[in-house]
């Protein structure tokens, strides 16, 4: 029993770390907008078949396939901040601040279905598909743990993606910039920062980061156009971390991870789909800023 929830919560942590990515740019973009991106699960899933597409078809390795799906999703954050995003923004200029937010959810909304759309229309949607296996060989043993060595992988690049964009926004101009926006773009203007360009550099890292996350994912689940719905999983990761905090998301989808697996060995498969929301509840009744949040008297009344 213990073998196995100790099996459980490890294998927990190679998936969370996927939640992670995802959370991640769900809370960049939610930092910089106060709006939630809603189509970062489906991103995931286009940036899964767009990998399997590099990987199969192509014959392409996975330092091609990372390039090019990050490089692919980054132009479609692009597009899309270039022609809805502005376009909301512009069309609500001299109004409140929160005018624009439910409009722009709305279009994250219509990107989701635009993709799915495209993969539904697509030849690999008629199959179930998984990419294959970056590192083979067999198992890792680690005492009584089975550690697959594409385990090792999906932790060692979601690190190495995530270490990356800390050097990103911590050590060049453009990412404190981009803090700076996130922080206060009244400010941000007023020294000089072009706000235009930095929204749109936050919707296209965003939409890179999802794109990764489902090459990674892609390895160690099964791809299907339902593949976006890990989105639920991703928010519970970030409303657990504190919906601004980038590293408690990080926290946050490991703890996802962990407890998903944890609850589908002692309960069954059949309650993963309640988890997510079983998270989000408890979380929200007992300290609704988040594990890495402020205070509770800092959390905005509604």
């Amino acid at each position: 029993m213990w073998q196995g929830l100790l099996q459980a919560a490890v294998s927990g942590v190679v998936t969370g770390c996927v939640y992670a990515l995802v959370a991640v740019s769900i809370v960049f973009v939610y930092k910089s907008s106060e709006a939630v991106n809603f189509a970062a699960g489906d991103l995931v899933m286009a940036g899964a078949y767009l990998g399997l597409f590099l990987l199969t078809s192509a014959d392409a390795n996975y330092a091609v396939a990372f390039l090019v799906v990050g490089i692919a999703m980054f132009a479609v954050g692009v597009a899309f901040e270039r022609t809805a995003i502005i376009t909301i923004v512009r069309r609500n200029a001299g109004r409140t601040r929160d005018a624009a937010l439910i409009p722009i959810v709305i279009a994250t909304f219509g990107l989701s279905y635009i993709i799915k759309g495209l993969i539904r229309v697509s030849p690999y949607s008629d199959d179930v598909y998984r990419l294959p296996t970056v590192w083979r060989g067999p198992p890792i043993f680690i005492g009584q743990l089975v550690i697959p060595r594409q385990d090792i992988v999906v932790v060692g690049v979601t690190i190495a993606i995530i270490a990356g964009f800390w050097f990103f926004f911590s050590r060049t101009l453009i990412g404190k910039a981009l803090q700076a926006t996130s922080q206060n773009a009244r400010a941000a203007v007023l020294v000089g920062i072009p706000i235009g360009r930095m929204r749109a550099i936050v919707w296209a890292v965003g939409a890179c980061i999802a794109g990764l996350a489902g090459v990674l994912l892609g390895s160690k689940l099964l791809i299907t156009p339902e593949m976006g719905n890990i989105m639920m999983f991703a928010i519970a990761a970030a409303v657990i971390g504190g919906f601004s905090n980038l590293p408690g998301a990080i926290v946050g989808g490991i703890t996802v991870g962990v407890l998903q697996n944890i609850i589908g060995f002692t309960l069954g498969s059949n309650v993963l789909a309640v988890a997510p929301f079983l998270v989000i509840m408890i979380v929200l009744v007992t300290r609704p800023q988040g594990l890495f949040g402020g205070s509770s008297s800092s959390v905005k009344k509604v």
